[in-house]
């Protein structure tokens, strides 16, 4: 017969019928030979087969980043593709109130009602309610608010127990929230309602207890939600309803939103963690040294760093052998209790695995929790002065120790605001990445109405003056879409155009004049608001002034600025003295020591402008900053989404003095502030490097601008390059979800690596050709002109500044008064130096004339001509 054949290779098996083979071991020296080759050659085969899909064919895995920290398990080390994140918006119905930063429009019952700046969460101060003496309620009230029928609504505070019994949030007669018993953090209460019918009712931050009892809120919101979400919050907690819906002031989109992916090592260098009091030392990023000032239990940790945590996860902590203290984990749930506590001594890894409610652990290092036997127990403490070291300590997922390394973080980080349907959450604007740019599909307009646009008058009905905003910007809308935040937070909804002409606190972005004198943007503006009496009609720059915070009043001239009794009895109704009186920061009263018969060109402190939100009736496509290129390690990755991300900010390090031997960012007193409040600072830059080896103090002693400031030693710092800082802010803005792929094989990796080349050298090459442009073209602005100053012929006033940051002047005036600003620079634009820079202007061809340019930016010309006067010949450097 025909010998068998291997399936693989195709081997022949020996024919066992001929006689030949009668005496050989057959099935043991051929045939299981024949069978073991055969099954290698099938193994080799399948891997090749593995190898070539490899190779040969790209695969990518979809991930959806969630807000908030969360595990991605990733198989490979790739990059995190971006291909869709949508805007979100909250509005706050109380509008600012519910900062509840100042007591106007803030009414008691049964109750003393103080600011409290001590006791305080994440807002400035809060709400301190103190229950009268002869009652068991106290209350602090939101007076009728309106809920409407098939609406759904969420309602939510902060509230910290002082003394009282409980605190939280109601609309009385209709519904109670949650009360909170907490007396050691601000805890969330809440109600949601959903009415048949419109109601009208006070919104009451309560507490009970007895007489001269008391507790604490702030940050009150109410937003109206979709059907969805209001069934969703039935199986929501407290802190989760926080999370998903943050305190904002009035309207709010997604602002810059992040996405970090944390190293392999969860531990920072020693320079972030915070000092608790003791002598330390940082000899470098991973090694400190700390010395023991009181010997007292409970006192024993010297540095300390909070992380965020998954619920049921497994961590390894590992103290290394070359440590002489030992570490000690604490972990906490989301209201603050700490749950387990464990000590690591020097040499030794422990798993911990984090029970189903921890979201924060804490590692401590330790001057006091020896692991040798120095306790004294006659005094109950141990040895001041002790000191102990501190060397690579690691902190990883999962149950297995991993080597030192040091944290390597990666980011994606956007530097704009995505807005959406301020209800449905339809019509969103969203992000795309093409060729290694972000860009946004832009559907919805934000505009804020302030003193850089031009304003004119509409009509006028009893007590109310309908003004609009020039075509200067407003792009077409959506009729209906609008929604406009007043000065005092009030969130005001678009009306049709009849109520706009007839009703204060009314606007309309659907109407215009047919000539297009006024572009798709009205709104009615009260006597008591404006200062405008019935029988005077504001002029554009009036109008301007109004919406710079200034309110008009007729000036008292026999007794200077008398702050009337009421707004009615010095309305301006075109005779007799006009002038301005400051809007207070409460957004309400009237600062009549600023008060002035000039009118004012410049917005007036404290003041916040009106905005106006409304979507685009044609969406359109625009390029984003963004920072950072997201990726995974092989493995699990500690991932966090989140909001809120200030990318290089330029700031100019300070010390109290030259002679200071540190300097700090973002401390108030040394005028080092940075633009928002700070929640966490990420990195320090000199230049366009990193900058390590800053401190971070999280102090809240009334001169951090938020939580966090950091310092570091004056020596160690650079006089002659700028420092920029990315940071979070303290405000919260809402967060939306990062969807993406990443590459799970070789052959997807390498496409990827040479597409990202190849992008990132076109990206170069037109950065280059850019700053080539704006070097030798920068931009030029055309500034308002104001006192009666005129362009001469077509030479108009304008301004620039070049790439070495001078500011120069060019244009001729005329015809001006005397001694008065021709107009004001904007910030970025004025002089670095003080005092004041002196130029020189020719004026008549045979003479000159003075010109000052002010730290406030005003433009000043002394001796000036009626004729013309050239502003040609100055320059100067500018502010940082």
């Amino acid at each position: 017969m025909a010998s068998e054949k291997t399936p693989n290779l195709g081997l022949n098996q020996i024919d066992r019928t001929s006689p030949k083979t009668t005496y050989f071991d057959l099935e043991k020296y051929l045939d299981q030979n024949w069978r073991t080759v055969d099954d290698f050659a099938g193994d080799v085969n399948d891997g090749v087969n593995a190898i070539k899909k490899r190779l040969d064919t790209t695969e990518r895995k979809a991930v959806t980043l969630e807000p908030g920290v969360q595990i991605v398990h990733a198989e490979k080390v790739a990059p995190f593709s971006l291909t869709g994140l949508s805007g979100r918006t909250l509005v706050n119905l109380l509008g600012r109130w519910g900062n509840l930063s100042s007591l106007t429009g803030i009414l008691p019952y049964q109750s003393d009602l103080v600011l409290d700046t001590l006791n305080k969460g994440t807002m400035l101060n809060s709400l301190k309610v103190t229950i009268k003496s002869g009652y068991t309620v106290g209350v602090g009230f939101y007076s009728n608010f309106k809920f409407l029928a098939g609406k759904y609504y969420i309602a939510i505070a902060k509230a910290k127990v002082g003394n009282a019994t409980n605190a939280g949030i109601s609309a009385p007669t209709v519904l109670a929230g949650t009360k909170v018993t907490d007396k050691t953090k601000f805890t969330t209460t809440w109600f949601r309602l959903a009415p048949t019918s419109d109601v009208t009712s006070n919104i009451d931050l309560v507490i009970e207890g007895t007489e001269g009892q008391y507790s604490y809120f702030e940050a009150v919101r109410i937003y109206e939600i979709s059907a969805s979400e209001y069934a969703a919050l039935a199986e929501m907690t407290g802190e989760q309803i926080d999370a998903k819906y943050p305190y904002v002031d009035s309207v709010m989109p997604v602002r810059n939103p992040y996405a970090i992916r944390y190293g392999e090592n969860l531990l920072p260098p020693f320079y972030e963690w915070q000092a608790t009091g003791h002598k330390i030392s940082i000899d470098s990023p991973y090694s400190i040294e700390g010395e023991l000032l009181s010997g007292a239990i409970g006192t024993d940790a010297y540095s300390v760093i909070h992380l965020d945590v998954i619920p049921n996860t497994e961590y390894t902590i590992t103290n290394p052998a070359e440590s002489t203290g030992k570490m000690r984990i604490s972990t906490y749930n989301s209201a603050g209790t700490r749950i387990q506590g464990i000590f690591i001594n020097p040499g030794e890894s422990r798993v911990i695995k984090m029970d189903a409610s921890a979201v924060r652990i804490g590692v401590h290092i330790s001057g006091v929790t020896q692991y040798t036997n120095e306790f004294n127990v006659d005094t109950w403490s141990w040895p001041v002065g002790t000191k102990r070291k501190f060397y690579n300590p690691i902190l990883n997922i999962g149950n297995t120790a991993k080597i030192f390394k040091p944290r390597e973080d990666s980011m994606l980080a956007l530097q704009t605001d995505l807005y959406t349907d301020l209800i449905t959450g339809a019509n969103s604007d969203s992000v795309f990445e093409r060729n290694g740019q972000y860009f946004k599909v832009k559907k919805w307009q934000n505009i804020v109405l302030d003193g850089n646009r031009e304003y004119g008058f509409y009509t006028s009905t009893v007590g109310i003056k309908t003004v609009g905003s020039l075509n200067n910007g407003i792009i077409p809308a959506i009729d209906g879409t609008g929604v406009v935040t007043k000065f005092d937070g009030k969130v005001i909804k678009e009306s049709d155009y009849l109520t706009v002409i007839s009703q204060a606190d009314s606007h309309n972005i659907g109407s215009s004049e047919s000539d297009g004198t006024y572009n798709n943007f009205q709104i009615g503006v009260s006597f008591a608001d404006s200062g405008w009496g019935d029988n005077y009609t504001p002029t554009p720059d009036e109008i301007k002034a109004y919406f710079m915070g200034w309110v008009m009043f007729k000036a008292d001239q026999a007794n200077g600025y008398v702050n009337p009794d009421t707004p009615a009895n010095n309305l301006y109704n075109g005779t007799g003295q006009k002038a301005w009186a400051r809007r207070g920061n409460d957004g309400v009263t009237r600062s009549w020591s600023e008060a002035t018969t000039s009118l004012p060109v410049t917005q007036a402190t404290g003041w916040t402008p009106y905005q106006l939100v409304y979507q685009l009736a044609t969406p359109t496509v625009e390029p984003i900053v963004s920072e950072g290129q997201l990726s995974f390690t092989e493995g699990d990755n500690q991932v966090e989404v989140g909001s809120g991300i200030v990318l290089r900010e330029n700031v100019k390090p300070a010390g109290d003095s030259v002679s200071d031997s540190n300097v700090q960012i973002n401390r108030i007193d040394y005028g080092t502030a940075v633009k928002y409040r700070t929640d966490k600072f990420l990195s320090v830059y000199v230049g366009n490097r990193k900058d390590s080896g800053w401190e971070i103090l999280r102090v809240q002693d009334g001169q951090t601008y938020g939580f966090e400031r950091v310092r570091k030693p004056r020596s160690q710092t650079s006089v002659t390059e700028p420092y920029s800082v990315t940071y979070l802010m303290l405000d919260k803005s809402p967060v939306t979800s990062f969807v993406g792929i990443y590459a799970t094989n070789e052959k997807t990796l390498l496409a990827d690596l040479v597409d990202s080349i190849q992008q990132n050298t076109a990206r170069v090459s037109v950065l280059e050709n850019k700053k080539m442009d704006r070097d030798s073209t920068p931009v030029r602005f055309y500034p308002t002109l104001i006192n009666g100053w005129e362009k001469y012929f077509d030479y108009s006033p304008s301004f620039y500044k070049d790439s070495l940051g001078l500011v120069h002047l060019e244009g001729i005036v005329k015809n001006g008064v005397m001694d008065k600003a021709i107009f004001v620079l904007p910030k970025g634009f004025r002089p670095k130096s003080s005092p004041l820079l002196i130029g020189v202007a020719s004026h008549n061809q045979t003479s000159s004339s003075r010109i000052e340019v002010g730290a406030d930016g005003q433009v000043i010309v002394y001796n000036a001509s009626a004729v013309w006067t050239n502003l040609s010949d100055v320059s100067f450097l500018a502010e940082q």
